[in-house]
């Protein structure tokens, strides 16, 4: 570990005086993997990122992935960025990336550059007094929404959807997993519906796995359920297919947690392919690419649902920025709030590694007002989960 970066006589703006990488994992037995269409994983892993500044703030964040995903560039980043103060982020990303567009930005780089986001947002706060909300533009809802997110196809049949359906009492919307067939995908909602009644909000989420026509089959077959939105549909890289789609979808587009910074969301808002947009903040850049996001989203007349699938610290950004997001063009009734991801699978890395964890109570999560994300990691329990 090196030495902190001197500061300068005379600047007492908050720098960066260190960054640290903590890996995490859950591994769970075979018999337990769960996932999508795609297919199941046994494991569950982030990264979180810690910075600390020269006045002794710590701030945190999360990088998407496995553990070992981001950690290469780190050599890299903070070579560049230690010393750098905390108010020059967005100065230092964009000089980053457009020094080594070669690298293009689906990879570990912005991973990290993510997590160190949300982590510099965090210090910032605290630096300041001010929630992380307000650094993005104040905010917009007390409160934000959340569904549940779950129905996985599982690899032991009796943790299948039916043994997933009661975890969902409580939220006013839910989202499952779809993907293997249209019966399939319609018998899959039915579930949910005889379960939990006409007034659960139900969305679907399909990960990629089908073609255009795949798609529109599928949509056929879950006319009638009242499906909320259709996530995924199409793989990240079918921009064509998303214009096409969206031209005749019958159900609301939702995509975006694949895709790397705001050009990305920008290539589909443009041309109206997609009505809700789903950054995953530990990948797409972090907070400063999810405001601008959120602005596209705005400018667009689109709407905003984060992604969240890793840990208690991206749940917190995701619940900041969805906080400051505002209802425009609505006032004060807001037809369809924005949504923020609550994943109801058992998962440690959201509930045990936070000193006291961000939870909904039906279905509604309060927006933390202290300094900074307003979430602390517990330290014995990132040891506790790193990898061994």
């Amino acid at each position: 570990m090196t030495d902190p970066a001197p500061t300068p006589p005379g600047d007492t703006a908050a720098r960066i005086a260190r960054i640290r990488l903590h890996p995490v994992l859950h591994q769970m037995p075979d018999s337990h993997a769960y996932g999508m269409a795609r297919g199941l994983t046994a494991a569950r892993g982030a990264t979180i990122v810690e910075i600390e500044t020269n006045t002794g703030v710590t701030g945190w964040g999360e990088a998407w992935g496995p553990p070992d995903f981001p950690a290469a560039y780190l050599g890299m980043v903070e070579a560049r960025w230690r010393g750098a103060r905390l108010t020059d982020h967005a100065a230092l990303f964009h000089t980053l990336i457009a020094q080594n567009y070669h690298f293009g930005v689906q990879n570990g780089l912005m991973a990290l550059l993510s997590g160190l986001d949300i982590a510099i947002h965090d210090a910032l706060g605290k630096e300041l007094g001010l929630p992380v909300h307000a650094l993005l533009g104040g905010r917009a809802r007390e409160e934000v929404l959340c569904y549940a997110s779950g129905g996985y196809f599982t690899a032991d049949p009796a943790r299948g959807i039916e043994s997933q359906l009661p975890r969902f009492a409580g939220f006013p919307a839910c989202k499952i997993k779809i993907g293997r067939g249209a019966a399939d995908d319609a018998a899959r909602v039915r579930l949910v519906r005889d379960a939990h009644g006409p007034a659960m909000r139900v969305f679907v989420d399909a990960n990629g796995n089908y073609t255009l026509d795949q798609v529109l089959a599928s949509m056929r077959a879950l006319e009638g359920l009242d499906v909320g939105w259709f996530e995924e549909p199409l793989a990240p890289a079918e921009e064509e297919g998303y214009r096409l789609l969206h031209a005749r979808a019958t159900i609301p587009v939702a995509t975006g947690e694949a895709l790397y910074t705001a050009f990305a969301f920008d290539r589909l808002l443009a041309p109206r392919a997609m009505d809700v947009a789903q950054p995953d903040l530990a990948l797409v850049g972090g907070l400063s690419q999810g405001r601008l996001i959120s602005q596209l989203c705005t400018l667009r007349h689109a709407r905003l649902s984060p992604h969240v699938w890793g840990s208690g610290l991206g749940l917190a950004a995701a619940v900041h920025l969805v906080a400051a997001h505002p209802a425009y063009p609505a006032t004060t009734n807001e037809a369809d709030p924005p949504w923020v991801e609550y994943d109801v699978a058992d998962n440690p890395l959201r509930d045990e590694i936070l000193l006291a964890p961000l939870r909904p109570v039906q279905g509604r999560i309060a927006v933390p007002i202290a300094p900074g994300l307003g979430v602390e990691p517990d330290r014995a329990a990132l040891a506790r989960f790193r990898p061994r």
